[in-house]
């Protein structure tokens, strides 16, 4: 196997009428387009590849490599466009190779290094951007009747040259002959019309390297598809430097990296259930932590010290975009099995009745109450039991499925001997199940309290789900801290104390379901809640 650098070499004094275009100059071209140009040599007229290159070459074998070849030192150039804007999330660069006289390569460049650039890559996911934009009026502007192009980019960069030709009129894209798509993604299906891809179906090669994940995202139904070694490993082999190439060509294989193909699954699946909206205020959180920090880097955004994880996730969470990040895991876990609940007959009764919730909570209470001697390390047993039931049965369906491939869903066994033997360390020490137990039961009860404690303060009307959340928000409070520094000694006394607070807790929402669920007081209900809320802004107004 031979590196880029090495083809380059290898055909240096061949021009492209000596030895045609293939699918490596491809990737040598887009590759070259990451790299620094300078716009005033370029200028209006076309100039040879290695007059403009303004990024030093000395310890880049690759560059080096070019500058020295007549193959692609001599290509000419022009049409060179870069558009760099932090206020649109703009990271736009494309350039237009001559390969023949009536045929140009033009290609399109992907992410850099920027924040600009990342961020660009995931506004994608929600809506169209000015990157996409720019690629439709790039086209327009130097496609030429007398003229054949190939259209290509690597990452980002593929799917604006997908992006663009789906775009432009029939008559221009009339004289694009082919694309070429190095890994990157495709539209997305709630921001673009993907249909215009049947547009260019014909024209498409689609190359990816062993372990994909980016290509992948928004991927469609190609026929020419290729996957390529790499000399780098996981998520590395996205870069197009370390691509392999065997007697002139790209080394291929007949599989992905199973590894990334379990990737895919869980962020397509995840993708599914995240709408654009959630994408939007994920994104923008976690960007605005990074360049509220001063970085202006990709390499500088992941350099977050204590502090900038904590900005991260205080911004995740001011975002709403927690329960989006929480998806995440719950894919890894359990699969599509929640979207599922959420989305079946269950869900829609249970959202639209409280009766459940205040049954469930009251029969726990009760129970709490009465067996308060054991009634926590059940508890605890039979929640982390589930869990490891559920993963062993959901496990064993993977591997079903993957005809007990387990180098395949190795990821997916890991989890699961992971979760069974915390749950087994649990069974025989009862000091880890006290801390786990309590540490579990503490944070659940205080996120329940700051619930309530922010619909208490968000509520504009003292009715009865006002002192409800006002109650519940003290009294969870209460119990979450004292189970979380209390002994074990204690815990009788706690499970006696939550009991009587779930019971009543419980009580309470029967009461209040039966209230919405009847049509007479549930009218009474909600005429008095307006008037009270009138009554409280005319004195607001007096006031």
């Amino acid at each position: 196997m031979s590196s880029l650098a090495e083809y380059v070499n290898w055909y240096a004094d061949l021009s492209f009428y000596d030895k045609p275009f293939n699918e490596v100059d491809n990737v040598v071209l887009c590759t070259l387009t990451y790299y620094e140009f300078d716009a005033k040599r370029i200028g209006d007229r076309p100039t040879a590849l290695r007059r403009c290159l303004i990024s030093p070459s000395e310890n880049d074998p690759f560059l080096s490599a070019i500058v020295k070849s007549r193959r692609f030192g001599n290509l000419m150039v022009s049409d060179y466009v870069e558009v760099f804007s932090r206020d649109t999330s703009t990271q736009f660069a494309a350039l237009t190779f001559h390969l023949y006289d009536d045929v140009y390569f033009v290609s399109f460049r992907g992410t850099d290094n920027s924040l600009v650039g990342w961020k660009e890559d995931f506004v994608m996911s929600y809506k169209k951007t000015e990157g996409q934009i720019k690629s439709v009026e790039y086209l327009n502007d130097i496609i030429r009747d007398d003229k054949r192009y190939i259209l290509a980019g690597h990452s980002k960069g593929g799917n604006l040259a997908m992006y663009g030709a789906c775009h432009i009129s029939d008559a221009k894209l009339s004289r694009v002959i082919h694309i070429y798509n190095n890994d990157g993604p495709g539209l997305c299906p709630e921001v673009s019309d993907v249909s215009l891809i049947d547009r260019i179906r014909d024209l498409v090669t689609v190359i990816h390297p062993q372990y994909c994940i980016f290509g992948k995202i928004f991927a469609h139904d190609f026929k020419d598809v290729r996957i390529v070694t790499s000399s780098a490993k996981g998520i590395m082999e996205h870069d197009s430097i370390s691509w392999e190439v065997e007697y002139g060509k790209l080394r291929t294989v007949d599989h992905f990296d199973p590894n990334s193909e379990w990737i895919n699954e869980i962020a397509e699946k995840w993708i599914q259930d995240v709408t654009p909206e959630e994408r939007e205020k994920l994104v923008n959180g976690v960007f605005a932590t990074a360049e509220a920090r001063g970085a202006k880097t990709y390499t500088e955004a992941m350099q977050l010290d204590v502090d900038g994880v904590e900005d991260l996730i205080v911004n995740v969470v001011e975002s709403d975009s927690l329960k989006t990040v929480a998806k995440i895991p719950e894919k890894v876990l359990f699969g599509d099995m929640f979207a599922r609940l959420r989305t079946g007959k269950l869900a829609k009764f249970i959202d639209a009745n409280q009766l459940i919730e205040g049954i469930v909570f009251t029969v726990i209470g009760l129970l709490m109450t009465i067996f308060t001697d054991n009634a926590f390390r059940v508890i605890v047993i039979v929640l982390l039991g589930a869990v490891v039931a559920f993963q062993l049965v959901y496990t064993i369906k993977k591997l079903r499925e993957e005809h007990w491939n387990f180098v395949r869903e190795k990821t997916r066994v890991y989890i699961f001997l992971v979760i069974a033997t915390l749950f087994a360390v649990i069974l025989v020490k009862n000091e880890a199940l006290f801390i786990v137990g309590s540490g579990l039961c503490g944070g659940w009860l205080l996120v329940v309290a700051y619930r309530s404690f922010l619909a208490f303060k968000q509520s504009k009307t003292r009715d009865f789900a006002f002192w409800k959340n006002f109650v519940k928000s003290i009294l969870y409070s209460g119990c979450g801290i004292f189970i979380i520094l209390a002994p074990s000694d204690k815990a009788q006394w706690f499970m006696l104390v939550l009991g009587g607070v779930m019971a009543i807790d419980g009580l309470s929402a029967i009461i209040f379901s039966f209230i919405e669920a009847n049509e007479k007081y549930s009218r009474k209900y909600h005429n008095l809640k307006n008037k009270v809320r009138h009554k409280n802004s005319i004195n607001k107004k007096e006031g």
